[in-house]
């Protein structure tokens, strides 16, 4: 037993040492390397410095626009099947009403007075003791006219839901939308606080400016959060003045067809000659309600079709 002694112990030894000095595979390990997908989402996505303009309302029928002659004035009917959007409605004389029985089935779901002057919400009196309006919509501003004080006093007799209109909005009525371009808020003269309103209508894009003039144009292209789209008609600014449609905001809105409204004769000169060849200029075709009368934009949201009372 003892001549083994000596080889018990070399084992233990041997043992012993294996224990006291592992492999440190850790060593000879490649660390994990982080992967670039990993570090491409750890980052946050930059946002981008404008919004595309809104999506287009769906074609659901045949749409008709009408720029309806009041004489020195506006008045627009947007017309879907049963749905009816009333923007301004000229002076208290003509009036619209007797036009709006042709085309208004039951309610008027929405009607719009884009700035308090006489000549776009006189006419919208009558309107509000001849129809029931469901919504209106108008820029909060004040004045202290007759025509202005019988108007509210109409709007609080109709009991109809009322809503200020400001920057990116939406006005909506059955499969309509209309997207609030301007004002951010009242910052600017009567004019240059109009309400000013873009209709997608598949293909086929309307803006309806009101009287915005060049100052209210310019705070509209410099906007970051909602682009000024290219249209297919433009609803010229203050009745064709000098005071608006400068070349630059032509450029940008490149419309096709430019309609005005203006009445025969007018005291104003409207439309000025500035506008027209700045119109001209981008090759738009004109139309304008003094020259005109009554005009209908029809749509499918493909193509339009424009007709003319004269």
């Amino acid at each position: 037993m003892k001549r083994f002694l000596p080889i018990v112990v070399l084992i233990v030894v041997v043992i012993l040492v294996a224990a006291c000095n592992p492999t440190n595979t850790s060593l000879t390990t490649t660390p994990t390397t982080p992967s670039s997908t990993s570090e491409q989402t750890a980052e946050p996505s930059p946002t981008p410095s404008t919004t595309p303009s809104p999506e287009p309302t769906s074609p659901t029928g045949e749409l008709k626009v009408h720029f309806i002659d009041v004489g020195q004035g506006d008045a627009i009917l947007i017309d879907l099947e049963d749905t009816e959007i009333l923007i301004d409605g000229g002076d208290r004389s003509p009036g619209v009403t007797g036009y709006l029985n042709q085309y208004v089935d039951g309610p008027l779901e929405v009607m719009v007075a884009t700035h308090p002057h006489a000549d776009h919400i006189g006419g919208l009196i009558a309107v509000l003791d001849a129809f029931e309006v469901d919504q209106v919509w108008h820029n909060g501003d004040t004045s202290d006219s007759k025509t202005y004080s019988d108007f509210m006093s109409g709007i609080s007799a109709e009991g109809a839901d009322v809503h200020i209109a400001r920057l990116h909005d939406v006005i909506k009525a059955g499969d309509l939308e209309l997207f609030v371009h301007h004002p951010a808020d009242l910052s600017g003269s009567t004019n240059n606080n109009s309400i000013v309103l873009h209709l997608a209508y598949g293909d086929i894009n309307f803006l309806f400016t009101g009287d915005a003039e060049q100052e209210a144009e310019a705070e509209m292209m410099a906007l970051s959060s909602l682009q000024l789209p290219e249209v297919e008609i433009l609803k010229v600014g203050h009745h064709g003045s000098r005071t608006a449609s400068s070349a630059d905001f032509l450029a940008v809105a490149s419309p096709e067809v430019a309609i005005y409204m203006a009445g025969v004769d007018n005291s104003y000169g409207h439309p000025h000659a500035e506008t027209i060849i700045a119109l001209n200029a981008i090759g738009a075709k004109i139309y304008g309600t003094d020259v005109n009368g009554t005009i209908i934009v029809t749509t499918d949201g493909e193509t339009y079709l424009v007709n003319t009372e004269r």
